[in-house]
């Protein structure tokens, strides 16, 4: 612990736009930052690589198990769950804080996940014993941008055919059978969507990417998106991960999944 905690002090108290704080509240407002960026990161992580169960029995959680104290002390100590009016509060603040974040760099990277998690039980920590904001967030102190609204959400939602969870990979890791079973002739991409679960209909294991993804390209490219599919399998739309929230809140829990081995399981 002694090793992660210069971290939180290390990270620039950046004058935080549109109202003025205090020393005290911009640290609070960091510690709030950090401790919701690494609980995102969590999720990914879990979302990207627990395995489900394949015997059908119930599925694991696949969120920040701290995820319910996280938001009680954004509640307590900044007076909004609203996680995203939060990091767009001050985005210079936000990405300087996410930059000092360093994710694991595969399923397998044990050391990376547990430094994650003990860089995360700091930020909770600092969060918890921060003093409290004076007044709340206002909405205008946020930086405006585009944000797709609870009617618009659900306008996609209800004109899909099935929705999936699905992360980016190399299609070399399809043998030659599961690529003519899975993807069009006709499809160049080196790069493909492996399906993790979804709503409404399901849909096959692996399929063609939306775009075509260069390989200079690849670690630029988000990893884990939400796709929204017609009823002939055309894509709707597309959103990278850190764009889905709204939408997976509203979805909630999935509806069909696939295990490890790409056998399709109901929820």
């Amino acid at each position: 612990m002694l090793i992660v905690l210069p971290l939180l002090g290390a990270l620039t108290l950046t004058a935080i736009s549109g109202q003025s704080w205090s020393t005290s509240e911009k640290r609070t407002l960091q510690s709030a930052i950090n401790s919701a960026l690494h609980s995102a990161e969590i999720t990914r992580f879990y979302q990207l690589c627990k395995e489900q169960p394949a015997d059908g029995s119930a599925p694991y959680s696949l969120t920040d198990k701290e995820q319910q104290r996280l938001q009680t002390l954004l509640q307590q100590k900044v007076h909004t769950q609203n996680i995203d009016q939060l990091l767009k509060l001050d985005s210079k603040l936000t990405q300087s804080v996410k930059a000092n974040i360093v994710a694991p760099s595969s399923c397998e990277d044990s050391k990376a996940v547990q430094t994650l998690l003990d860089n995360y039980e700091v930020a909770l920590f600092s969060l918890d014993i921060a003093m409290p904001l004076e007044r709340a967030i206002s909405r205008s102190t946020a930086v405006k941008t585009p944000q797709a609204s609870s009617s618009a959400v659900q306008q996609l939602i209800d004109r899909s055919h099935a929705i999936a969870l699905v992360n980016v990979v190399d299609k070399q890791q399809l043998n030659a059978v599961q690529q003519a079973n899975y993807l069009h002739p006709d499809y160049s991409g080196r790069y493909v969507f492996k399906v993790q679960h979804g709503w409404r209909a399901n849909i096959n294991y692996y399929l063609g990417m939306h775009i075509f993804v260069a390989d200079k390209d690849i670690d630029k490219l988000e990893k884990q998106w939400l796709i929204f599919l017609d009823k002939n399998g055309h894509f709707i739309k597309a959103l990278e991960f850190n764009k889905a929230r709204p939408y997976l809140n509203t979805l909630k829990d999935a509806q069909w999944r696939y295990d490890v081995y790409g056998n399709l399981h109901r929820n």
